[in-house]
């Protein structure tokens, strides 16, 4: 097991409360979300990630009979103000295990409305995830 993937891990249980998942199709589509300085320096650093208390991690998994499944993952958020944010995702892939990345800029106080498309590879239906999550630095 990587250190990324031992830590997503420890993201999804220690925010076990902020993590969810739907059930779409015979897939699990899990997401959440946490602020990059969680990610160790060394682990971020392998993976392109930039760490800072104002920005956060989204983070979407795909399953099917407990098999991590490719998707074309693609996103955007938008702010109380309707500024609006394009996800840019970076699958990271493992063994086992496949991630959907995407690192983002907040604001003290923001509250920030998710729009993610989730198309698992060979399928012709897309999903639309669609949550709302408050940040306070």
């Amino acid at each position: 097991m990587t250190k990324l993937t031992l830590f997503i891990i420890c993201c999804f249980l220690a925010q076990s409360c902020r993590s969810e998942f739907v059930r779409w199709q015979g897939f699990e589509i899990h997401y959440t979300t946490f602020n990059s300085t969680l990610i160790p320096s060394d682990v971020a650093e392998a993976h392109g990630i930039i760490r800072s208390k104002r920005r956060i991690i989204t983070n979407v998994t795909i399953r099917r009979q407990d098999k991590a499944i490719r998707a074309r993952v693609r996103g955007t958020t938008r702010n109380l103000l309707s500024q609006l944010f394009i996800m840019e995702f970076e699958e990271v892939s493992e063994t086992g295990a496949i991630y959907y990345l995407a690192n983002q800029i907040i604001d003290d106080r923001d509250t920030l409305m998710f729009s993610i498309d989730i198309k698992p590879a060979d399928q012709d239906d897309t999903y639309h995830l669609k949550f709302t999550r408050q940040y306070f630095q």
